[in-house]
């Protein structure tokens, strides 16, 4: 509460200050013979303030505030225009707008996200990348986009594999050391991409209920991004309009995250009609896009895009494909404003058998709808009603296939404990897997917006209630028992079983938030803003709002900026942000243990017999909740000289406490030993066996419940310049720094890989175990984007250099023989024993050395890669872009003299054309 307690001081302080705002006004002209535009909207962005030019082109925006501000200009048949500009503190500037058919033929344009634009109603860090920059990416999807963000690596165009956005992290990955049986823990990768919010069109997109995975356990893979982020292959980047990516500390009235926000605007409105085909050697893309006004407060849009991507072409038939639709309709009518939203898609992936590899094959198909209303109501005096209501419905279909060699293996097709006579399963045998699942998502949100002018002429207030209901109603997980995915039965653990999805109870969450922004007039020409909230959720124990609640979390939340002048910016911010756990860790499925009490295996088939008791462990944890992340950051924008340069610093550290992990928890059955009657050979059947046991003993077991034991640390700097025009040479240089170090605790304890040995021979009556090691990771980038300009000829040239300058993962956890924390007993019981006392003779059988952790530091080599776009209009508005990613695969490593393979994605290049449709209206 001590941050929440330093903002409001900070509120107060500010409402102490005097307001004020100057006028904006200028023109609006064609670039090509100055010729005024009429019905030109320009607007503030970030702010409500916009105005329309008249019969001569002029524009005028009353109380603009003061400070670096960017001016949009948008008009049907004209390419968008972005301007930054420095408002003073009072008085009026005037600032004449130029406007281009294409926006090739503007100086100026940007291909790269703007160093100190913001989210709208946002203050905290972000980066925007507008559609100029969006459509000389080159990208298939959202996630080409985001690698205009500082420290994301760059990644050939296509549909290749699942594509997964985390921001500020460090992908470290959890291999080795793990608990044999017991389960593997997640990566800092998949913890920072389920942490990030993707945000369509104001709506959340959730990735809660994706159940499309086999669990630890399963043996057979296939193309998901369960357990993760959302699959950014759904959303086409020929769709998208604008992205905003908040890398700082989000507003509160941003629930479900730990990392941060991308808010993703798609094409919408009145726009003159294209048409976008993209060929290279692995992807084949077209998209359509098209929308016009339907009298004077309505208009209709949509977008159509389709795309294809051989994943080894030459090699082998695996493929992706995508199929996109997205239809807008806006009524804007008196005080009441109604966007209704209707968007599809169908991803593909196709891994058919291949002769080298027969009887492995597999593919899933993830397809969605979702209707979406936002509605927004004037109350007057400055204020505002706003409700948005959204649901989704998929459909995810899984299946894998491969086959399995094992020798001899008693088992049961037993779904409730107790006893049962089994069969053998061994030798070579085809296991399959569907996993159907039908994802569902209800979203409602109710927020209220004004500015009441309590402590600031400029200042926003917000209060909102946010209802989220999520389930999964799919058929589950289909398979033979009798041809199960996993071989590793060992005589204890057991086979999985089958479970159904639409049994298992939905997610059901309250959100409750408050937020204040404001800003001053600071001295003679400098501004304080701060935006301070507070945001409440719940998450609740049954099916309705109206239940108990399992969990809570109180996130306040703060930013602030000081401009002593409109060209210096300090920045920091802090606050708690907190993520639901997954419908998977909330609800485990079952675990089952098959316990072996007769196993006679004779010549015959007909003659063997096999005897197993089912015991069932329910793996839910009921006190598993919200992971938790505290952030804070600091830095510096300035605008430097007079040119247009820019420049922006900051150091920022995460700490995620409570991400969910497993817990592999020890215990013990009693297993039963039955005495064999009759077992002569040739009777053609099997034999009886004697009741009660003869014999017992005890097994010792790990249940691997879901637990919030895992900690994700990531501390940095990003830097951000943006070098002006040279004009002799009409170049432009940006540069992106970014430095990430991560850290990954569990304090799940870890058990040899022989731990199988140990649960069933009984010749050890104990074994070591170890506490979680730490794991970490760090990597510096830096990437600097050329752009050269001839607006006269409609041309754009950019290359983008990425160096990979440092690349480091190492293991933190002593691997000699003294390293081990205790021991476990064959009635399941940890006894820890004191590190003084480790070297006692009594211990000799547990000082054995640890194994799966890295013994020294892994470096990657320096390297860097290059990527090359060149864009030309075309007649009639048209625009052809020559790309290539990797242009200069297999020169050499940046450093060294030595020609050896890239370590990045191979060279990949294309063409992609856009043409106006001329007959639309």
């Amino acid at each position: 509460m001590r941050q929440l307690r330093l903002a409001a001081l900070l509120l107060v302080t500010a409402s102490s200050l005097q307001a004020q705002g100057a006028t904006l006004s200028g023109r609006v002209l064609d670039i090509n013979g100055s010729a005024p535009l009429v019905q030109a909207l320009v607007s503030i962005e970030g702010t409500i303030l916009t105005a329309t030019t008249d019969a001569q082109g002029r524009y005028r925006l009353e109380t603009v505030p003061a400070g670096p501000q960017v001016i949009r200009a948008i008009r049907i048949g004209y390419a968008p225009v972005r301007r930054s500009v420095t408002i003073p503190p009072s008085g009026s500037l005037v600032q004449d707008i130029v406007m281009a058919k294409s926006a090739l033929s503007l100086p100026g344009i940007t291909v790269t996200a703007d160093p100190v634009s913001r989210a709208k109603g946002e203050l905290g860090t972000a980066s925007v990348i507008e559609h100029e920059a969006i459509r000389n990416q080159s990208a298939a999807s959202l996630q080409g986009l985001l690698e205009l963000i500082p420290g994301v690596p760059l990644q050939p165009p296509g549909l290749d594999g699942v594509q997964q956005f985390g921001l500020r992290s460090v992908p470290i990955s959890v291999g080795g050391g793990g608990n044999g049986p017991g389960a593997a823990q997640p990566s800092a990768g998949s913890l920072a991409s389920f942490g990030t919010q993707i945000i369509l069109d104001g709506v959340p997109i959730s990735n809660n209920t994706n159940l499309q995975s086999l669990g630890p356990r399963g043996e057979l893979s296939f193309s998901t991004s369960a357990g993760g982020g959302i699959d950014l292959r759904r959303l086409p980047a020929s769709t998208i309009e604008r992205v905003e990516v908040i890398r700082g500390i989000p507003s509160a009235r941003f629930g479900d995250l730990t990392q941060g926000a991308v808010l993703v605007e798609t094409r919408a409105g009145s726009i003159d009609p294209e048409v976008l085909t993209r060929l290279d050697a692995r992807t084949v893309e077209a998209s359509a896009v098209g929308g016009t006004a339907l009298g004077h407060s309505n208009t209709v849009s949509s977008t159509l895009d389709l795309a294809r991507t051989r994943i080894a072409p030459g090699q082998t038939d695996d493929e992706s494909s995508r199929y996109s639709l997205q239809i807008a309709h806006r009524l804007e009518k008196g005080r009441v404003r109604l966007d209704t939203r209707f968007d599809g898609f169908q991803i593909l992936e196709d891994l058919p058998e291949r002769p080298l590899f027969p009887g492995f094959e597999s593919m899933s198909r993830d397809r969605g709808l979702r209707v979406s209303e936002r509605g927004r109501l004037d109350l007057g005096t400055k204020a505002r009603l706003e409700l948005t209501s959204a649901f989704e419905s998929l459909r995810q279909r899984s299946f894998a296939r491969e086959n399995k060699l094992t020798g001899a293996l008693p088992f049961t097709n037993r779904l409730t404990e107790g006893r049962q006579v089994g069969e053998f399963l061994g030798g070579i045998y085809n296991a399959r897997v569907d996993v159907k699942g039908d994802p569902r998502f209800l979203y409602n949100r109710l927020e209220l917006v004004s500015e009441p002018h309590w402590l600031a002429r400029e200042e926003t207030f917000r209060a909102g209630v946010e209802l989220r209901r999520e389930w999964n109603a799919g058929p589950g997980y289909l398979f033979d028992i009798a041809s199960p995915a996993q071989i590793s039965f060992n005589g204890v653990n057991g086979f999985d079983r089958p479970r159904r999805f639409d049994l298992i109870p939905p997610i059901v969450t309250t959100g409750l938030y408050v937020d204040e922004r404001v800003s001053r007039r600071v001295g003679s020409e400098g501004t304080l803003s701060a935006q301070a909230g507070l945001r409440l959720d719940l998450l609740h124990d049954g099916r309705s709002w109206l239940s108990g609640v399992r969990d809570q979390s109180v996130q306040p939340r703060f930013n602030i900026e000081l401009a002593p002048k409109p060209s210096f910016r300090l920045r920091v911010g802090g606050g708690r942000l907190a993520k639901l756990p997954a419908l998977a860790s909330l609800y485990p499925g079952q675990q089952y243990y098959d316990l072996i009490n007769v196993n006679y295996f004779a010549n015959n088939p007909a003659e063997r017999l096999a005897v197993l008791t089912t015991r069932i462990v329910d793996k839910t944890n009921p006190n598993l909740g919200y992971s938790v992340a505290d952030k804070v950051e600091a830095g510096f924008e300035a605008d430097v000289g007079h040119r247009g340069a820019q420049v922006s610093f900051l150091v920022f550290r995460d700490r995620i406490k409570g991400g969910v992990g497993i817990q592999s928890t020890p215990t013990s059955f009693l297993r039963e030993h039955f005495r064999i009657v009759d077992s002569t050979i040739g009777t053609g059947r099997p034999p009886d066996y004697e009741i009660p046991a003869f014999a017992a003993d005890s097994f010792p077991v790990l249940i691997d419940r879901p637990d919030n034991n895992t900690i994700l640390s990531s501390s940095g700097a990003e830097l951000i310049a943006v070098i002006p025009e040279i004009p002799w040479i009409r170049t432009r240089i940006a540069v992106q720094g970014s430095y990430i170090k991560s850290r990954l605790e569990t304090n799940a304890v870890e058990f040899r890989s022989n731990f199988s040995e140990f649960q069933v021979t009984g010749d050890f009556p104990r074994v070591p175990y170890w506490e979680g090691a730490t794991r970490t990771g760090d990597r510096l980038l830096l990437t600097t984007r050329v752009i050269h300009q001839q607006p006269q000829a409609g041309l754009v040239v950019s290359g983008t250099f990425q160096f990979t300058l440092r690349e480091t993962r190492q293991n933190f956890g002593a691997t000699d023989t003294l390293s081990f924390a205790g021991y476990l007993t064959r009635a399941g019981e940890l006894i820890p024993v004191p590190a003084v006392q480790r070297g006692a003779p009594q211990y000799a059988d547990l000082r054995l050395p640890r194994s799966g952790l890295l013994s020294d530091a892994q470096k990657g080599p320096v390297d860097w890669l290059f990527s090359l776009q060149v864009a030309k209009t075309l007649p009639a508005g048209g625009r052809l872009s020559f790309y290539a990613f990797n242009t200069l695969d297999r020169i050499g490593n940046f450093g060294t003299r030595t020609v050896t393979a890239r370590l990045f994605a191979p060279m990949r290049f294309g063409l992609e054309l856009t043409m106006p449709v001329v007959v639309w209206r």
